[in-house]
């Protein structure tokens, strides 16, 4: 890493910027962070490639199709902003080597017993960005980072692509072909190969068909889910022609990654755990049984899809390694019964909002608070007046009522008291420090992406016609957008794009937030025939295109009376009614890459579904 030049930026979007990673005639690349270490890879398109308006049209179509693009085998992006005056896109930076950097260590040739998983992974992460519609062209050994179980593409793309699919699998072939060595590849992979250098392009294997050649399977890694062949909402098709002006800007030197160590070499080391399922921090005192396994809230998985996280009925955070079926961790803490919860981006950390366990001096019940629980060290931090957690009368923790936390690891708190005249925090989760503040009281906070924040408002109502949806900047505090009406207050954005989806009127709606116009409508047959249904959640499944929603019927007339669960779920694309009868979940979670879906339904435990036939593959 080279130190920044004087005219470099001192930040670009929300990462402030350690050092500058080179330079080609489209793009600077540098490293940056939000938490005073490098967490990312930001790429900075060259003042004039700004202003021409066919390049700028192209890198924008790339980075949107990289945006949806989830793949254990490809770098993740974090960040973007191709509507600036100057567009940047930005990825997760890691410490790993690349596959250069072994090649050189061990003489020129990859050993052995490494590159079947090399190879593989590679594979499997050509056919994610093909399934995506992302051509790579020419891979070179600087691309790939290597990780424990194989290797990731360290960027989707590369300065010259191909533009054909056929191509990119020859160019896989040539790079394993070169990093086997002298001693050329293993016995098993040297026909597949051979048949990834045909002369005819028609004749070599796609990349799916290259993966299941490798495998026998069509998944690159047997631990992880499988993403290949997976149909990612709405995903963007670069034209073949047009992606060469924008590819260099994203170049393959996107190098994905967690934390520079070094940062705080001065304090004592801290436990780094690379699999969140292995964390023993918050360990469960006794087993949870299944009968006992009733959520109340909240359900979700976490970002690598590794983690089932839930708000139980016991106002518990329980949080699974949900492929062995293992409770990993439960903090003895109890939470808000309707806050919810967030993950960090970085490290294995949730936060969420707890109560605190007494009352404070002249108040009845204990007050709410924000917390960040590391599943790693055990240890919990407040949120708000720079994380501190003494509770004396100066330093004492704002109340608030709902969380959320941003792709970048910003967290929003509403119905905050620590600033008067504002209900939001916008709090660095490094520091614990306030950055931002947003005039409103808004609750029930998401983050649409890096920048925007979505709030839940009530301008007063007999009925669920009274909610609205408010949509702020959370680096300025301006308010940009509202949609109203919307039942009961409840949505769910669809990641990657300006829209959000919610319910008004008996239907499910898709509203377009930048344009101002509903997109799409589903109708909620089983509304109709309801007094007073209340809307329970909105989720979006960006990976398969989908929105579930889940509603109760109520009488308002009789409160304590048993009310009927209703859920349903539709097709983004065709509008499509998908759930079949007799399944009615009162909460979904979706897998982030498409695997499963998690429900609970009245029968104790939760399901994990087959997302195309319904069927069940496990449960907790």
């Amino acid at each position: 890493m080279l130190p920044l030049h004087p005219h470099d930026p001192p930040t670009i979007g929300p990462y402030r910027l350690f050092g500058r990673l080179g330079s080609d005639g489209t793009a600077h690349r540098y490293a940056g962070g939000t938490s005073g270490h490098v967490s990312a890879m930001i790429v900075l398109l060259r003042p004039g490639r700004a202003t021409d308006p066919l390049f700028r049209g192209e890198f924008a179509r790339r980075v949107e199709a990289l945006r949806k693009l989830r793949s254990p085998y490809v770098c993740r992006m974090v960040g973007a902003d191709t509507r600036g005056a100057v567009p940047w896109v930005a990825f997760a930076r890691a410490d790993e080597g690349t596959l250069a950097e072994l090649l050189k260590r061990s003489g020129g040739g990859l050993p052995g017993e490494e590159f079947p998983a090399v190879a593989t992974a590679l594979a499997a992460g050509l056919a994610d960005l093909h399934e995506a519609g992302v051509s790579v062209g020419p891979l070179r050994a600087e691309d790939v980072l290597l990780a424990s179980d194989g290797a990731m593409l360290a960027g989707a793309v590369s300065a010259e692509p191909s533009g054909e699919a056929a191509e990119d699998v020859r160019h896989w072939a040539l790079l394993m072909s070169a990093a086997a060595g002298g001693a050329g590849p293993p016995l098993r992979f040297r026909k597949v190969i051979d048949g990834c250098l045909h002369p005819d392009p028609d004749l070599r294997p796609t990349s799916r068909e290259l993966v299941r050649m490798i495998t026998g399977t069509g998944a690159g890694r047997e631990s992880g889910p499988s993403t290949v062949g997976r149909r990612p909402w709405r995903r963007v098709l670069v034209p073949v022609a047009a992606v060469v002006l924008a590819v260099a800007a994203v170049a393959a030197t996107a190098l994905v990654a967690a934390r520079d160590e070094s940062a705080d070499s001065a304090d004592a080391p801290e436990t780094v755990v690379a699999d969140c399922t292995e964390a023993e921090g918050f360990a469960p005192a006794a087993e949870q049984e299944a009968d006992d396994l009733e959520i109340f809230s909240h359900m979700a998985f976490s970002p690598d899809g590794d983690l089932l996280v839930m708000h139980t009925l016991q106002d518990e955070l329980s949080v699974w390694d949900w492929r062995k079926g293992r409770e990993i961790a439960r903090p003895s803490t109890d939470l808000d019964r309707l806050a919810g919860f967030g993950f960090l981006p970085e490290g294995c950390a949730i936060a969420a909002v707890v109560m605190e366990p007494q009352p404070r001096p002249g108040e009845e019940y204990p007050t709410s608070i924000g917390q960040e629980f590391d599943l790693v060290s055990g240890t919990a931090t407040g949120y708000g007046n720079g994380g501190s957690t003494s509770g004396t009368a100066s330093e004492r923790l704002p109340a608030v009522d709902g969380i959320a936390v941003s792709p970048d690891g910003l967290i929003a708190l509403t119905g905050s008291d620590a600033v008067p005249g504002s209900g939001v925090q916008i709090v660095d989760s490094g520091s614990g420090e306030t950055v931002d503040t947003i005039d409103s009281d808004g609750g029930s906070p998401v983050f649409l992406d890096e920048r925007r924040l979505a709030l839940r408002n009530y301008a007063g109502s007999s009925d669920s016609s009274g909610w609205s949806i408010t949509v702020w900047d959370v680096h300025t505090g301006e308010r940009l957008h509202t949609v109203r009406p919307v039942a009961d207050g409840v949505f769910a954005p669809a990641p990657g794009t300006d829209e959000v989806v919610y319910v008004h009127g008996g239907e499910v709606i898709v509203w377009d937030i930048v344009a101002g116009h509903r997109v799409d409508a589903f109708d909620m047959d089983e509304v109709a025939e309801l007094q007073e249904p209340w809307i329970r959640d909105v989720v979006v499944d960006p990976w398969l295109g989908r929105v579930y929603v889940t509603w109760w019927d109520s009488d308002p007339e009789d409160y304590d009376a048993e009310t009927e669960s209703y859920s349903g779920a539709w097709d983004l694309e065709s509008g499509e009614s998908l759930l079949p009868d007799g399944l009615v979940p009162r909460y979904v979670a979706p897998h982030p890459d498409g695997e499963i879906v998690a429900v609970e339904t009245e029968e104790a435990g939760v399901r994990f579904l087959d997302p195309e036939t319904w069927e069940t593959v496990g449960t907790l």
